[in-house]
């Protein structure tokens, strides 16, 4: 019965004691370094995104000033059709 009560005894205070043991460490170290390196993913993942978002933004920029250059370019080609007309009748009179 003493066997027992000493058993019983070593057993509470080790494991609900909290005793740190080495496997205890190992498993929180484990924990610790499985969150930072999510975290880490994940800093990378939303850095990628923002730098996609930005060059998505720049893309979009340029094809709106490429288009505005091209509507540009076509109303001053109109006013030199235009300019050309009014010069050939100037001519004939």
């Amino acid at each position: 019965m003493k066997k027992h009560k000493l058993e019983d005894l070593i057993e509470e205070s080790g494991l609900l004691a909290g005793d740190i043991t080495s496997a205890k460490v190992e498993v929180i170290a484990s924990i610790v370094l499985t969150f930072g390196y999510s975290l880490s993913t994940l800093a990378t993942i939303l850095a990628l995104q923002e730098e996609e978002e930005l060059a998505q933004s720049k893309t979009a920029e340029t094809q709106d000033q490429s288009f505005y250059i091209q509507e540009m370019y076509k109303q001053l080609q109109s006013v030199n059709n235009r300019l050309d007309t009014i010069e050939r009748k100037l001519y004939r009179f």
